[in-house]
This record gives C-alpha cells, structure tokens and sequence, in this order.
C-alpha cells in the first residue's frame, strides 16, 4: 500500500464541509491528523490518503479477517440493522410497488457484498448496489446476490433520474469529497426521490464531552466526522430538502435507550474522572491519539427537489 504523507494545514485553511470555518487540531492518529471546524463542528482528516492508497485499501476492505480485513469483524453487526432500515425505506416510500404498478428501484452505495441489497430485493424492490470494491461486489456474486456494481458513484453517466431512493449505510464518511458523492445522488434519483444515510455524529454531547475520543475518528477509512448541522447544510446546498434526522439511531427502542446512557456515561467519565486521575498532560495525549468504542450514529432521510 501506499503510505501517507503528513503536512499541516496553512494558515488561510478554511473547512471543506461549510467551506468557511477555520479549523484546529482534533485529534491525532499517527500519521494522519484530524481537523474540526469551528463553525460547523465537522471534522476532517488532513492530508487525506491519496487515491491509491484508498483503491488498495478498499481492495482488502470486504475480505475475511485472516486476509487483513479491517471490516470483516463489523459486518455481522452491520448486517444486523438491515432489516430494520429496510422496512424504513419500505414505509416512507409507501411499498415496493408503485402507483403505476412497477416495482421501486433502489440503490444502495457502499453495497459492499451486498446484504442490504438482498433485503430489499427480498422487500420486492428492483433493487441494486454500487462499491469501489471490485473484491467486496465479487464476492456479493459469488453468494447468488444480483444487481452489484463495482465503481464509483460520481462516475454513472446513464443513471441520471433512475432511482426512488438512495441509500447510504456508514458510507459518507469514507469519501474524499462527500459534496460531489450528494450531487451525483441527487442526479441519480428520480424527482422526489428519497436519500437514506446514517454516518458517526461529531459535536453532540458525546464528542464535546470527549472530543476526539469517540469511535468514528477512525483513519485512514473514516475521512470526515459530520456534525448533523453540517449535514444538514450540504444537503441543502446540492439540492435536498431534509425530512428527518435522528441523532441517535438504533433498530430498536431498548438497544436506543441502551446506548444513549452507555455513550453519556462513558463520555462524562471521559471529562470528569480520566483527566483528574491522569493530569492534564497525558490526558491530552490520550484525547489525541485515543479512539474509544462508543459514540452516536445520526440517522437522514432527504427528499430530492429541483435544483
């Protein structure tokens, strides 16, 4: 693979995200660094790996964990919340089967192997799936799972308006520009189409209490940190009017209520009893270079206007 090189952010260097806020170091994870604005709370990392290095990565991304896959321990679990994010996609656009008689398409990026395209294929969607894993779409075949496609999204040039919904499952935040990913979502679906996302949330309680800490700051895959404000605002600004946004999804009340007290206590020991019990030097180090296993997912649905 290709290694990174870091550089540090100039003076004049302004947020990609809102494009306006000026940004400070967030959190360090040799050798990659991130950044968070200040104005909309989003975090980046900077230098981001090089293309390259990225097609590589992604390369290895869907493999079995003897083979140095990074995901294979997350997929299970992944795969867990499909159901009920299925059934979700399946209400708000009010069954498979549209009113002219046809059944919906629906598109899912970052498809991987592709169980999220089985489950709504088992919904009675036209259901398919998109992944720069070229290795994660083969695989998807090789389990009988139909309607794959390794690529990139941006690059479709014959799905413009072709889709009722995209979805977005822990996707965005691996992307290099998540503006031109939305822009190219938002041409591929159909007017009035519906974006499903869900993405590690940055500047909530859990972060501010234990900025740099939670989970999603996690290199070199996890390229951004989204507050749900700078979510919100980049869906505007290509095109989309926001419908819902859950800063603390789960598939189930108990499993919500559940992880919302975990991530609140774990966070506030974070404040109140890691740096008295460590002094603030090493506590900053560890807020630094530490990423500990909690953390809130934020949860969009947005439909598609005229631009």
């Amino acid at each position: 693979m290709n290694k990174a090189k870091t550089t540090s952010h100039s003076v004049n260097q302004k947020c990609p995200i809102c494009q306006g806020g000026a940004v400070t170091r967030a959190s360090v994870h040799q050798p990659y660094t991130y950044w968070r604005c200040h104005d909309c709370g989003t975090a980046h990392l900077h230098p981001q790996p090089s293309a390259e290095f990225l097609a590589d990565f992604y390369e290895t991304y869907h493999g079995r964990a003897d083979e140095g896959s990074v995901f294979a321990d997350f997929e299970s679990r992944t795969a867990a919340d499909f159901p009920a994010k299925a059934r979700i996609v399946l209400q708000a656009l009010r069954g498979a089967i549209s009113q002219s008689g046809e059944a919906r398409r629906t598109l899912d990026v970052g498809c991987g192997k592709g169980f999220f395209v089985r489950e709504m294929a088992g919904l009675g969607f036209k259901a398919e799936g998109i992944d720069a894993s070229h290795a994660g779409v083969e695989a998807g075949g090789q389990l009988g799972i139909a309607g794959l496609h390794a690529g990139l999204l941006e690059q479709q040039t014959s799905w413009d308006g072709r889709f009722d919904a995209v979805t977005a499952w822990a996707t965005i935040e691996h992307l290099p520009s998540p503006r031109e990913f939305l822009r190219a979502a938002h041409r591929l679906l159909k007017p009035g189409g519906l974006l499903f996302l869900d993405t590690g949330l940055a500047d909530d309680f859990v972060d501010r209490m234990a900025p740099g800490l939670v989970q999603w700051f996690d290199s070199p895959q996890h390229l951004f940190v989204f507050s749900a404000a700078a979510l919100k605002g980049l869906l505007a600004e290509v095109g989309f009017l926001v419908l819902k946004v859950d800063p603390n999804f789960e598939r189930s009340m108990a499993r919500r209520i559940a992880k919302l007290v975990r991530n609140r206590i774990l966070a506030l020991a974070g404040k109140c009893l890691f740096r008295p019990a460590l002094g603030r030097q090493v506590f900053q180090q560890m807020r630094m270079e530490t990423k500990l296993p909690f953390g809130s997912l934020v949860f969009v649905v947005a439909r598609s206007q005229p631009t």
